[in-house]
């Protein structure tokens, strides 16, 4: 019975516009996901970027956001810092702070991504070959890919401008629907 509602649901996911159908994904996996899960997905992250970075001077940083998981609604309420960093100099280049569905649309992109130049690099045996690849992974390229995320934020309520704020349930609004 449980997969035939599963089966159901996917028929109609399936059907949707891709961003929507994108959408309802990440929403049901985030769903499910336990706070160890999350934990596991930050350092998993970590660990991928520092492999694809490791001969690139800027690598990118995950950290949970000190206090922002300390509620039982962590879900909601939790934020990821991504900082990209100089590695000769150690100074931080950039940072931008996440909400829970932008951290799991961005772990999604850059693990796909990773997972595909690195099986390129361990087959390849000239160094030269996989250097495109390694191009597309910079940490600058994922940076912007937090920034175009974080961004995206759209009022929920007039759906036209720019979330300015984030209230602590999480949805987005723009300073002109809030002052109404």
């Amino acid at each position: 019975m449980g997969q035939q509602i599963s089966d159901q649901t996917q028929l109609v996911i399936n059907k949707l516009p891709e961003k929507v159908a994108k959408h309802v994904t990440l929403v049901r996996e985030s769903g499910s996901l336990t706070y160890e899960e999350f934990l596991g997905r930050v350092a998993e992250l970590n660990d991928v970027t520092a492999k694809v970075a490791s001969g690139q001077e800027k690598h990118l940083l995950f950290e949970v956001q000190p206090g922002s998981d300390s509620s039982a609604f962590w879900k909601v309420v939790v934020r990821v810092v991504c900082t990209k960093i100089n590695k000769s100099s150690g100074i931080v280049e950039a940072s931008r702070i996440m909400n829970l569905y932008q951290f799991i649309q961005l772990y999604k992109d850059i693990t796909s991504q990773a997972a595909g130049v690195l099986a390129q690099s361990s087959t390849s045996e000239e160094p030269d070959e996989n250097s495109s690849s390694v191009t597309s992974c910079q940490a600058s390229l994922w940076m912007g890919r937090v920034k175009q995320l974080t961004d995206e934020e759209e009022c929920c309520i007039c759906m036209d401008g720019r979330a300015d704020l984030i209230l602590p349930c999480a949805h987005s609004f723009c300073q002109k629907c809030i002052d109404k």
